[in-house]
């Protein structure tokens, strides 16, 4: 009997990985997938197991702009061949916020000063993915990307009498990134259309910042000044890691 009993669970066993063996993970030449970072899903759930009260998705306002890696990236693949997919990529961040200052608070339309401050950034990525075991469960996965990051951060204050505008000073700070990033990961399938992934990335990056700030430019106002200043550097010190969700189509 307990031959029996062995014998029918290894062929259960052979007939289960014949049948995993049969499925196609991914897509096939001619076939699109679509990616995202799933680090803050996984931020705000291990938040809920942890005790963390300050469960946040902050991340999904848009990208870092602060590097070629972190945040929130919305990344197309179209497979040329089974094992080589083209990539492209967009991400986004504005955040806008005014500060209005009052002599009395019972009069809400006598602002004496006020403040805006915002944040613009975007990111675009374009290259080449190349799969080892295409069509497995498990697929080794390497890369390379052109990445374009621009984000611009400004501060606009004002004070005022009345309605009559009155000194004001403006300070921006520009600031680029163009680099060619490497990566390497894996992806892991939970589902024939959906994986887990996981990669490393490396870049050679060029840096160009600019800094602007301008004091009530009136040629009549003796309290006149304008900075511009300007610095590009290049660095090799940009690594990144980062997890993925990943639905196949």
């Amino acid at each position: 009997m307990k031959k029996i009993f062995v014998t029918l669970a290894a062929a259960f066993i052979a007939v289960s990985m014949n049948a995993q063996d049969d499925k196609w993970f991914g897509s096939r030449e001619g076939g699109f997938a679509l990616t995202f970072n799933a680090n803050p899903v996984l931020n705000y759930v291990g938040n809920m197991f942890n005790g963390t009260t300050n469960n946040s998705v902050a991340p999904f306002e848009g990208i870092d702009s602060d590097n070629l890696f972190g945040g929130t990236t919305i990344t197309g693949k179209y497979f040329l061949q089974d094992n080589m997919a083209v990539v492209a990529g967009f991400g986004f961040n504005n955040n806008y916020n005014v500060t209005n200052n009052y002599a009395d608070l019972s009069d809400l339309e006598k602002v004496t000063s006020y403040t805006r401050n915002s944040t613009t950034a975007f990111q675009m990525l374009a290259g080449l993915e190349y799969r080892l075991q295409p069509g497995k469960r498990l697929q080794p996965i390497f890369g390379a990307n052109l990445v374009y990051v621009h984000t611009n951060r400004w501060t606009y204050a004002e004070s005022t009498t009345g309605s009559t505008d009155g000194d004001y000073t403006y300070t921006g700070a520009p600031t680029n990134k163009l680099g060619v990033m490497l990566n390497a990961g894996v992806e892991y399938f939970v589902t024939e259309q959906i994986s887990l992934g996981a990669n490393l990335d490396f870049a050679i990056a060029k840096t160009w910042r600019g800094t602007s700030v301008d004091n009530d430019p009136d040629p009549a106002d003796a309290n006149f000044s304008r900075i511009n200043s300007k610095n590009t550097f290049i660095g090799t010190g940009n690594m990144g890691a980062n997890i993925t969700m990943n639905f196949y189509f």
